[in-house]
């Protein structure tokens, strides 16, 4: 009975990511075809901005706010279980007011937004913010969650195949899109409260909200760090190239953003089992070297399936171009995915010595640190070879971001090395 019920929530994770993975690849493409370069610009400039808005409100909770409730529950208190819940919500909840203030000024120094589509997708944002994840991810119980996300973003296709025929529809396709996220977040919200009554929102403490943004900084300005240099493309080449090449790079990065989200039920199964592992070791034991030994053997199985399924999904793709089975995804566009690809299997690596790992050894500041590094380094670069090469050249900042982000993770299991490298 055990084994089917971790079935079922596996599989419904898988669904979760699928359904988030799959939406952008079936309407992306899709809009472009129809709205123009022009229009689509727009609209993935407003999304990179909402996701940075989103990478600020989940702060560190999406890792810390898992094991909080896991640790939490072990007590069998309601009352402090209801307390971590919705302390961590209204945290993101004011998150979300302040980075709305601030995109708003940022927006009106950008060529290729509009205040209107920045707004309309900030639903996206609060959508994400109420799902509340972290929470069913802890609990183990994901399959009425994955119900709604799937029920949701398949209304937020049609909705886009069947009202969207031109330019002139810009702001309803960006209601549309952000609209699916908001749905998904009210249900999810509405499963959360069914475990908890009303009086739960009496729990929430001005301390205990600044005490979670104390505990989580580390973690936060790492995962902000990562964000600033994997969505920065879009926004730089919108601002230094055209908007041809700011589609043909959205789109890419979409697919391997997408085939990134799909691999990541994979850390989400293997991350507590690595953290499981950890903990079961005597403290004498809980060495660097014992933990990139441990982390290795729960991350490796996941490097060889992507390496095994990226070739696959890069050839599909060609494929499927070349016989105009596709919308658009031209000649252009699948290079650029072929270039891009070996970020997946990156990346995979990074979610588990990165967060994951760093966390187990104590090194949250060490994460936030060297993602920091790296993050100037990858958006430098990034400029330069945008200015140069256009999307392309944004393509090969985001594959050398990736490699040496993974890099810079496993040097600190090596102690020395890293701690002298950047003094912690």
């Amino acid at each position: 009975m055990r084994f089917k019920i971790g079935t079922l929530n596996a599989l419904s994770l898988v669904a979760i990511q699928g359904a988030n993975a799959l939406f952008p690849l079936l309407v992306f493409p899709y809009l472009l075809s129809v709205i123009g370069e022009e229009s689509f610009a727009i609209i993935v400039t407003a999304e990179a901005l909402a996701f940075y808005a989103l990478t600020v409100c989940l702060y560190s909770f999406d890792t810390s706010g898992v094991q909080s409730v896991i640790n939490v529950r072990k007590t069998g208190e309601r009352i402090l279980e209801a307390s971590c819940v919705f302390n961590i919500f209204a945290t993101r909840i004011v998150l979300f007011l302040l980075s709305s203030f601030v995109l708003v000024g940022v927006a009106s120094f950008l060529s290729n937004s509009s205040l209107q589509v920045l707004l309309v997708w900030m639903l996206f944002v609060l959508g994400t913010i109420l799902q509340s994840n972290f929470y069913f991810q802890a609990i183990e119980d994901n399959f009425a969650l994955a119900s709604c996300i799937i029920v949701s973003r398949i209304i937020g296709v049609v909705g886009v195949y069947c009202f969207v025929n031109g330019p002139e529809d810009l702001l309803l396709a960006s209601s549309l899109l952000a609209g699916s996220y908001f749905i998904s977040g009210v249900a999810g919200f509405l499963l959360l409260l069914t475990r908890f009554d009303v009086s739960a929102f009496r729990t929430i403490r001005i301390a205990k909200i600044y005490t979670l943004l104390q505990d989580g900084r580390y973690i936060f300005f790492g995962n902000l760090s990562v964000s600033f240099f994997r969505g920065a493309n879009v926004l730089i080449l919108s601002e230094l190239s055209n908007a041809a090449a700011v589609s043909t790079y959205a789109i890419a990065e979409k697919v391997i953003k997408s085939i990134q989200a799909l691999a990541r039920p994979l850390n989400q199964i293997f991350a507590p089992k690595a953290a499981k592992a950890w903990s079961d070791l005597d403290k004498e034991s809980r060495t660097e070297k014992q933990a990139l030994i441990l982390l290795w053997r729960n991350t490796r199985i996941q490097v060889w399936l992507m390496l095994a399924v990226m070739p696959v999904a890069v050839s599909a793709i060609y494929l499927g171009s070349y016989f105009e089975l596709l919308n658009g995804f031209d000649s252009h566009v699948v290079a650029l995915i072929a270039l891009m690809s070996p970020a997946v299997c990156f990346g995979v690596a990074n979610a588990m010595f990165g967060p994951v790992g760093l966390s187990l050894i104590g090194a949250q500041s060490y994460f936030a640190k060297s993602v920091l590094l790296i993050g100037v380094l990858a958006f430098t670069v990034s400029m330069i070879v945008s200015y140069l090469f256009g999307a392309p050249g944004a393509g090969s900042a985001f594959v050398m971001a990736e490699f040496c982000l993974l890099v810079a993770f496993v040097i600190r299991y090596r102690r020395r090395s890293a701690t002298h490298f950047l003094g912690v």
